[in-house]
């Protein structure tokens, strides 16, 4: 049993882990593809048309492959976790139909969108409409699924009394605290990890261009792409800064044993200070380099020093997430610390020394962090879902309970992650022949 439970977290945990890149660039893409053709419309600037309409391609390539991963995910749900749908599908059961709906919507307006470029029958502001509502249906997408998330995290919505649901409230559940929080933190990250990304291969692209060639029509371009990238990404990092703060009182509140957990604070007690680096020694210590931030947790959970954080010891042992989430979170502050340099640097080059952002180590500098946002997006969902543990459903049904009882999924759970990496190698090759024909495209914008 043992055994088939670890195969099927494994499983699980490669689905998601790649799903993630698709859906966040799923999400991203028709925001920054509705703006720049907005931007195009408003400055009667072909170029940017251009832009937008490239970004487009790869956006539907994307949706694709994302539509593909979370088809897996979705049989996985009732496959490999059918627990947890007999647990709560009276009560979560709209979300996975609305998520249909979305879908639809999404699957539509980008056919008409894909299909109307440049038409002469179509006004660009209807175009432009179109491309509007395939981020209305990606982004009610993300949030329905999101919020079947944020309910196991914080199931709502129901009570039970003689072992039966009663006073189902699928809206409650669906709009749960845990839900909103989740969503509208999540959101920016991706926000900042795909908007950052892009600006790399931007960057990388500047970066093989020799010096005198960087002043050219072609580059003065992707210098402005670079530039409404960079607005996107701090406007976003700002908003995620603002979401971080309140995702920590939630926790605080909510699920204060994996908090607790994050930060190593064993004690329940006031004045909680926040740990930086270190491990567990298993037995209520810390190991390794490290330090103390003083009063910081009880800041962080409800703006007070004096405010009581509760610890580790309030959790039965055999309750309490996997402590290792702690060294996740400092990878991730780490990440995220030095965003918070590199960020307000770009702008404060672009005020003082705007010749700096054509210096090789400049953009070097960019290429290197441009995964920075990738990475801390896949974390914060590692520790979210990991941090649950051992619940699938948490405070009723264990991730053990919640697996099937009728497959051997052993065999599957260690070799069917393959599949995904074909899927992102033939996506990754799907994007360079997109990169190809536009090269090769008179006019193109590469």
């Amino acid at each position: 049993m043992e055994h088939s439970l670890s195969a099927a977290r494994v499983l699980m945990g490669d689905s998601l882990g790649f799903h993630i890149i698709f859906v966040m660039f799923g999400l991203v893409l028709p925001v920054l593809v509705v703006w720049f053709e907005y931007m195009a419309i408003r400055r009667r600037d072909e170029r940017l048309r251009n832009v937008a309409k490239f970004w487009s391609k790869i956006m539907s390539l994307l949706v694709v492959t994302g539509v593909l991963s979370g088809t897996v995910i979705a049989l996985q749900m009732s496959l490999v976790w059918p627990g947890i749908l007999k647990f709560g599908g009276e009560v979560i059961g709209l979300p996975f139909m609305l998520e249909t709906y979305f879908f639809l919507i999404e699957a539509v307006f980008l056919s008409l969108y894909m299909l109307t470029w440049n038409s002469k029958k179509i006004s660009e502001w209807l175009h432009w409409f179109f491309g509007i509502m395939v981020v209305v249906g990606s982004t009610g997408s993300a949030y329905v699924i999101t919020s079947v998330n944020g309910w196991m995290n914080l199931p709502t919505g129901f009570d039970i009394v003689n072992g039966e649901f009663t006073n189902i409230d699928v809206l409650a559940a669906m709009f749960s605290v845990s839900s909103l929080v989740t969503f509208f933190h999540s959101m920016p990250g991706y926000y900042v990890a795909a908007g950052l990304l892009m600006v790399g291969l931007y960057a990388y692209r500047l970066l093989r261009a020799k010096k005198k060639d960087r002043g050219s029509a072609k580059h003065k371009l992707d210098y402005f792409i670079v530039q409404k990238l960079m607005i996107f990404v701090a406007i976003s990092f700002v908003f995620s800064a603002i979401t971080a703060d309140i995702t920590g009182k939630y926790l605080a509140k909510h699920e204060p044993e994996k908090l607790a957990a994050l930060e190593l604070n064993y004690e329940t007690r006031t004045n909680a200070p926040l740990l930086i680096g270190g491990v567990s020694d298993g037995n209520g210590g810390v190991v390794g380099p490290h330090f103390e931030i003083p009063n910081a947790l009880s800041l962080l959970a409800c703006n007070s020093p004096g405010c009581t954080v509760e610890g580790l010891d309030a959790t039965p042992k055999d309750l309490q997430p996997p402590l290792y989430i702690h060294t996740f979170f400092d990878i991730k502050m780490t990440m995220i610390t030095i965003l918070v340099v590199v960020i307000p640097l770009y702008f404060l080059a672009k005020w003082k020394r705007p010749e700096l952002l054509k210096n090789r180590l400049m953009l070097l500098g960019f290429v290197s962090i441009s995964w920075f946002g990738i990475a801390i997006v896949e974390l914060g969902w590692m520790m979210t879902e990991i941090g649950r543990q051992p619940w699938a459903v948490r405070g009723y049904v264990t991730t053990s309970e919640a697996l099937t009882k009728t497959h051997d999924i052993t065999t599957f759970g260690y070799l069917f992650p393959a599949a995904y990496v074909v899927l992102f190698i033939v996506t990754y090759l799907g994007i360079r022949q997109f990169v190809k024909l536009e090269k090769q495209r008179k006019g193109g914008v590469l």
